[in-house]
């Protein structure tokens, strides 16, 4: 068996293997994967760690360089994604021995945290990746009216996103809207380009909402089958209560619905509403207003490990405690449900 990153002329095989995924959504793993080729600003093989058995790959492991926010700080971090095995290999170990170089190569190439989502938390957790208990939301139509807050008759249009309209203010929403939470990608020109690129599954709605012709909130939005999701939000500071109408607007059908799986009426798809993990208590107050309830449900797909926990501490000017490890340092400066991470940042 030999490892090694992968050659550049082994793209296609790579593909070939991630074809073997059975993935939801009608997706073929060729497509679905050929997007973080071709579309992440960030892709070099040399971040792809492969297992060769008899010249053919038969195990990968992808490493996604971003930098994340943490304690108004931008931090290095790789994301681990593209984990995968042929069935007919596993049980061997080779997915532990990728991730073990792939660790040792995120380190040497400067960077502190790496990240991955999966439910397989107890595989991971043996390699140092630990489960955040994040609270995620689902929201519903409540049986009670609706009641207007104070300010929401002032003029607001809710209307679908326009890239050349909207997309500068957007990209000040998020960076002003972002910034301050732990776990957001800061992303450049390239990284905004590949989220709206990728983020759909593989249909994405945007929605924004306007006054006097800026867009002061958005909200966007994908079906993780079989379930609606929204995958980012953000908003100006009095603008709680527009975007609260934009993520009330998702649980309205469509006809025709573009997010809606064939067979699935509308009605059904926006029964409900997954919300990411996040802090915005001005929005659930103006969403209750909107008759929408929130339901907790507990996350506990995303996983976060320290590489490098010297250079972690020193860029964040936060000093290490006798005998602290890397665990016991962000449970100590992440505070409960204190990681926001976009899915349409995801890898």
């Amino acid at each position: 068996m030999e490892i090694s990153t992968l050659e550049p002329n082994e793209r296609e095989a790579l593909l070939d293997l991630l074809n073997l995924w059975p993935l939801a959504d009608g997706w073929q793993g060729r497509d679905f994967f050929r997007r973080y080729i071709e579309q992440d600003p960030s892709f070099v093989d040399e971040n792809v760690w492969v297992a060769r058995e008899g010249g053919e790959l038969v195990a990968c492991v992808q490493i996604f360089p971003r930098r994340i926010r943490l304690l108004g700080h931008a931090v290095p971090m790789g994301g681990i994604g593209s984990v995968f095995t042929h069935p007919d290999q596993r049980g061997k170990g080779l997915a532990s021995q990728l991730l073990g170089r792939a660790a040792a190569a995120m380190r040497e190439a400067g960077m502190e945290l790496s990240l991955l989502f999966s439910a397989l938390s107890d595989f991971y957790a043996q390699w140092g990746w630990r489960p955040l208990r994040l609270q995620r939301s689902i929201l519903r139509r409540s049986e009670a009216p609706a009641v207007a807050p104070p300010g929401s008759s002032d003029e607001v249009e809710l209307a679908s996103f326009d890239a050349g309209r909207d997309l500068d203010a957007v990209k000040a929403l998020h960076w002003s809207y972002s910034a301050s939470r732990n776990g957001t990608v800061v992303r450049d020109a390239d990284l905004w380009t590949a989220s709206l690129a990728v983020a759909g599954n593989p249909g994405e709605e945007f929605l924004v909402a306007r006054r006097a012709g800026r867009a002061i909130a958005y909200v966007r939005a994908t079906r993780f089958d079989p379930m609606l999701c929204v995958t980012e939000l953000g908003r100006d500071d009095d603008a709680s209560g527009p975007l609260a109408a934009l993520i009330a607007s998702l649980l309205e059908p469509r006809d025709p619905d573009p997010l809606a799986p064939p067979g699935t009426r509308s009605e059904q798809l926006r029964a409900a509403l997954l919300l990411p993990a996040f802090d915005d208590i001005a929005l659930a107050v103006a969403l209750e207003h909107r008759g929408v309830e929130l339901q907790p449900l507990e996350d506990t797909h995303t996983m976060l490990r320290c590489l490098n926990l010297p250079a972690l501490g020193e860029r964040l000017n936060v000093r290490l405690l006798p005998g602290e490890d890397g665990d016991a340092f962000l449970n100590r400066i992440l505070p409960p449900d204190g990681l926001v991470f976009w899915p349409s940042d995801r890898f």
